[in-house]
């Protein structure tokens, strides 16, 4: 939002200050990841909110065969990819994989040359933001990635 700011300079000339207003609230993200083995497939899902709690973008994407994981790390990829794209530079991201955000939290260690593969991934993509976290949550406060994350994987399944 701009916002413009007139001032008198001896009652002959007018100064117009153009300044950019910015929040410093966070925009919101919850990321989720989900996987078969019976199907051997996976997929990724995130969704998006601005700080006033509006939608903002959501997606999922399959990722064929992976572990749940893989899948929950590219939630977290795909979600930084979208918020970036988007011009965002503040963002919590919520998710229920406690693994996951303890290794991004520098909690627990990532042993998995394949996870540590995608922990850099996802460290390339905080260069993109001023402030980045990410927060633990239930299952049930995830609902919403979850189901995109699952509708995606029974779409890939009946197609």
């Amino acid at each position: 939002m701009r916002l413009g700011v007139f001032f008198r300079l001896d009652d002959l000339s007018c100064l117009v200050l153009d300044l950019q207003m910015s929040s410093l609230d966070p925009y919101v993200g919850f990321a989720d990841g989900a996987s078969r083995s019976t199907r051997n497939i996976a997929s990724a899902a995130w969704v998006l909110f601005d700080p006033s709690h509006r939608l903002v973008e959501s997606g999922g994407i399959c990722l064929g065969p992976a572990t749940n994981n893989v899948a929950e790390y590219s939630s977290v990829i795909a979600l930084l990819g979208a918020a970036s794209a988007l011009g965002i530079s503040r963002l919590v991201v919520y998710m229920d994989s406690q693994l996951v955000v303890s290794q991004l939290n520098h909690v627990y260690q990532v042993r998995d040359p394949i996870l540590l593969r995608k922990v850099l991934r996802v460290r390339l993509w905080e260069r993109h933001f001023e402030f980045i976290t990410y927060i633990h949550i239930p299952r049930a406060f995830n609902s919403l990635a979850d189901s995109l994350a699952n509708y995606v994987i029974e779409w890939h399944s009946l197609h």
